[in-house]
């Protein structure tokens, strides 16, 4: 018979659920369906008995007496009625499929971790930022590598990456990572939550201008040319090649001819997906030549950290790098840029830097069309007029831009003015 439940009422039907050795079922006249459970031994379970949406009756157990008081119980139990009848909550299957989800995580399946496994393998292969994009991510948002994406929520992702400390790398991670939830949650796929992909930067990143100035170059040069790091030796590289990032942390000695002094940048790795033949300059050589193992193995990376393994901590080591030369505020890319305006200041023409830089498209798509030339000759006359200013910054030299030394049977200035008047 339904009673209204006091405290007093409670002890008193505790006391003879003990005293007679039979469990007792208390209902509520203060919330329809709640029922108190209590055993001889002395547990007391709340308990809400209601029918669902398709009327079959269910009971779904609330916590105990006494660490969850007898408003509180009301409360939640009604809460808990209106879900269970007009909603279709099912708290007993959400409880079993969370048990559920637990135990595959721990099993590596259905964790964000092997979201980016799998994604790899759907769509990795299109993107040659792949490597770059899902090392981002782990490294961003590593606490949640093996969290289940079912229990994921947007706030924790977005509140790691406005916590983490280097800003562009988290803006960087949430770029690269929103696509990938996006494609996760798509209907018929449904491998993750919709919102989990409405993530912002913690930060907008705004195209930057960023040059390093001469002095810089005079701090930063000799630093790069003594430390032992393995990137140190590869942001030298950069600067000598005018290369990428992660066309210099690909590098492999099969690329490099050290006889034809050239490193050829395969297609697949290639930022515009064309295979690209630098021309290196003696100081690349020699740079190359400190490197090289007696027997280089042919897939072996050229810059690589002591286990062999591709080079990942760049900002770090970008910023010891800038603590040894006093510098500050530029980024690898930045290196490349101010190649490239030292080669404009020099006086070489935009289609040779062009050139240099790798860009799909010289001067325009319109002349890229007709014009297929890499110009190599001439990207090697830019890339050892460089070479040679920068060992003259390095060394102290004064601002003297050296004469242009034209390959034999060239005159580019001259081909220049003939073609335009053509």
């Amino acid at each position: 018979m339904p009673v209204r439940l006091t405290e007093p009422a409670i002890n008193k039907a505790a006391r003879e659920a003990a005293e007679h050795g039979q469990r007792r079922d208390l209902a509520d006249t203060g919330c329809p369906g709640l029922r108190l459970r209590l055993t001889p031994a002395g547990s007391k379970t709340w308990v809400l008995a209601c029918r669902d949406r398709e009327g079959r009756m269910r009971r779904f157990p609330l916590g105990s007496f006494p660490d969850k008081g007898i408003s509180e119980a009301r409360d939640e139990a009604r809460a808990l009625r209106t879900k269970v009848k007009h909603e279709g909550a099912d708290p007993v299957a959400q409880r079993r499929r969370e048990r559920s989800i637990g135990k595959a995580a721990k099993e590596g399946i259905g964790t964000l971790q092997a979201l980016l496994d799998l994604y790899g393998k759907q769509r990795g292969a299109e993107l040659r930022s792949w490597d770059e994009a899902k090392r981002r991510i782990e490294v961003v948002f590593k606490p949640f590598l093996a969290r289940p994406l079912a229990m994921l929520r947007s706030a924790d992702l977005q509140m790691t990456a406005d916590g983490y400390s280097a800003k562009h790398a988290a803006a960087a991670g949430v770029r690269y990572l929103r696509p990938i939830l996006k494609w996760a949650a798509a209907p018929g796929r449904a491998y993750a939550p919709p919102d989990l992909a409405s993530l912002y930067p913690p930060v907008t990143v705004r195209r930057r201008d960023r040059v390093l100035a001469r002095d810089e170059l005079a701090a930063l040069l000799p630093v790069l040319r003594k430390s032992d790091r393995p990137y140190a030796a590869a942001l030298r590289f950069m600067l000598l090649t005018l290369a990428r990032r992660e066309e210099v942390g690909r590098a492999r000695w099969r690329d490099i001819d050290m006889d034809a002094g050239t490193w050829t940048i395969p297609g697949e790795q290639s930022k515009n997906g064309q295979s690209h033949v630098v021309p290196l300059a003696p100081q690349a050589l020699e740079l190359l030549r400190t490197r090289m193992p007696d027997k280089p193995k042919p897939a072996a990376l050229v810059f690589a950290t002591g286990t062999g393994a591709a080079l990942g901590n760049w900002d770090r080591e970008t910023k010891a790098l800038q603590e040894d030369s006093k510098t500050a505020g530029w980024t690898r890319h930045d290196l490349r840029r101010t190649g490239a305006t030292m080669l404009g200041e020099m006086g070489e023409l935009p289609d040779i830097i062009e050139a240099a830089l790798n860009h799909v498209s010289i001067r325009s798509p319109l002349a890229a069309t007709y014009n297929r030339s890499r110009y190599r000759p001439q990207v090697a006359v830019a890339l050892q007029r460089l070479a040679d200013v920068l060992d003259g910054i390095e060394m102290g030299a004064g601002a003297v831009v050296p004469l242009r030394r034209p390959p034999a049977g060239w005159s580019g200035r001259r081909d220049h003015d003939l073609n335009r008047a053509g």
